[in-house]
């Protein structure tokens, strides 16, 4: 193909390219829906596309103009057709059997949503846009937003992905795919909510979020669905337009391909199943993990094949072998776990802190209290998915830990809200197998955004630990909660990607506890 600067650079679809000036040179790489003052700017292009009936490209078209390319008898008259069609010549893959086209390469998520929409969003709010526009973020906002954001990292748990640094002052500073994945999913809207961002750009910013979460999930999705999903991103398009174009033809250039593109990922869930089965991370970690083993400056290539024939030869070996296998030695695991005493005269005390914790677990069970049943209590406690809550912050080699993993999410019945909340103790029935989490619950929560907020009640409660589902992170701003759940994107990232520290467990299949 040939890229997003010729004039039809978008590799799925037949759309002529706008240009966004008058100026000798202007080039038509931009891709608005309806630009403004289309007959001046661009002439030569539809006055509007239907974001629902795309043309698209497709393979015999894409043969034609391989053969109109290969009959060019100069270079002028190749350009004009790679001009024409935004193609430019045969690549080597189209030799696999596999290869069909456009469908032969998917699109990459982790680029296309957030190395460059989410960044260029940020960029355009806080650098390319003027004071005086409904989407600029002022310095002030920007610098309070970024400092809230280090802030919340207490409330984040350690199993979700490394700090987040302040984006306002690292944007610069190799600002890494988990970090951007953390301000889409996360912090943007509960704190430009908080911030007093402008509502319209807000809401426009919601459907690129919820956009992400549908893209990314790992599940089904019938023809139905897919058509919803479609206008959804086709209202989001022509919000978008409206809000950071409108009738300025010069702003055209803020239609960048990355955001068009979006209009796309329907279609490829419908050819390949969730889009982050087409991620280029796989691939991109191979090369940098070869590249590292190369040592020849003379041969290079010949070195690469010798170390894939040697990995080859092992692990057919191994298949043949088993036992040849290195196994790890097993090391002690770090374990915080850890039994708190219960002193008898907590248990007879009613202002003690024993007292509200076992009236809770009574309350629970429907039980008058009873000072005389027999509790353990842990600091610690395990939960079927792998995962450790705590009740507080502990010390790891002889450091503080600054992250804790004591908000969680529950579900007591499948019908109802789900329940949050802020875990103080966690407690075992001796000689059963019953478990409960002592908590102080969220309460009036609400969905602003498809998120939910609340606040913290002052009531002490107890719940059954198995009702537990998943941990979750916290924003809190004054005396308002807002919930981060884990987003699907997180799960394709390895410990390396996600910036996780020698500090955490991990267990045998490398999920971290």
């Amino acid at each position: 193909m040939a890229g997003h600067t010729a004039l039809f650079g978008d590799r799925f679809s037949m759309i002529r390219g706008a240009q966004s000036s008058l100026k000798k040179g202007a080039k038509a790489q931009y891709y608005p829906c309806s630009p403004p003052e289309s007959l001046k700017y661009n002439p030569d292009r539809p006055k509007k596309y239907d974001l629902l009936k795309l043309p698209m490209r497709t393979e015999l078209h894409y043969r034609e103009t391989l053969a109109k390319l290969n009959q060019a008898k100069s270079k002028t008259a190749s350009n004009k057709v790679t001009k024409m069609s935004g193609i430019s010549r045969m690549p080597l893959c189209m030799f696999s059997p596999a290869f069909l086209h456009p469908s032969f390469f998917p699109l990459d998520p982790f680029h296309l949503i957030y190395e460059n929409c989410m960044a260029y969003l940020w960029d355009l709010w806080t650098t390319f846009s003027a004071p005086e526009e409904m989407c600029h973020l002022s310095t002030y906002k920007a610098e309070t937003l970024g400092r809230l954001v280090s802030e919340a990292m207490c409330t984040l748990p350690p199993c979700f992905c490394g700090p987040i640094r302040d984006p306002f002052l690292k944007r610069q500073s190799q600002y890494k795919i988990f970090e951007w994945m953390a301000l889409l999913h996360w912090y943007i809207i509960p704190l430009g909510t908080e911030l007093g961002f402008n509502p319209t750009v807000l809401s426009n910013f919601a459907k690129f979020v919820e956009i992400a979460d549908i893209a990314m999930a790992i599940r089904s999705h019938s023809p139905s669905e897919l058509r919803v999903f479609h206008s959804l991103i086709k209202d989001f398009l022509e919000e978008y337009e409206t809000i950071y174009v409108g009738e300025d033809p010069e702003k055209v250039s803020r239609c960048r391909l990355c955001i068009f593109q979006l209009i796309h990922i329907p279609t490829h869930i419908e050819w390949y199943g969730s889009i982050r089965l087409g991620s280029q991370a796989t691939v991109e970690r191979a090369i940098g993990e070869m590249g590292h083993k190369i040592r020849s400056k003379k041969a290079p290539f010949a070195n690469m094949a010798t170390i894939i024939w040697e990995r080859e030869l092992m692990r057919v070996l191994l298949l043949h072998e088993p036992s040849l296998a290195y196994v790890k030695p097993e090391t002690k695991k770090k374990t915080f776990i850890r039994e708190v005493a219960i002193k008898k005269s907590e248990r007879k005390n009613q202002t003690s802190e024993f007292w509200s914790h076992l009236s809770a677990i009574c309350k629970y069970r429907k039980h008058p209290i009873d000072t005389n049943l027999e509790l353990c209590r842990w600091a610690k406690y395990s939960i079927p998915n792998k995962k450790t809550l705590t009740s507080k912050l502990f010390e790891t080699l002889g450091k503080p830990v600054t992250r804790s993993s004591k908000h969680f999410e529950a579900v007591v019945d499948e019908r109802e809200n789900p329940v949050f909340g802020q875990a103080l103790a966690y407690y075992e029935v001796v000689g059963t197998s019953e478990a409960y989490v002592v908590f102080i619950p969220l309460i009036d929560c609400k969905l602003h955004l498809k998120r939910w907020k609340g606040k913290w009640g002052k009531a002490i409660e107890a719940l059954p630990v198995k009702l537990i589902q998943n941990l979750i992170g916290t924003v809190e701003f004054e005396c308002r909660v807002h919930i981060l759940r884990k987003h699907p994107g997180l799960h394709i990232l390895n410990l390396d990607e996600l910036n996780l520290g020698d500090e955490l467990d991990v267990d045998e299949e490398g999920d971290v506890v």
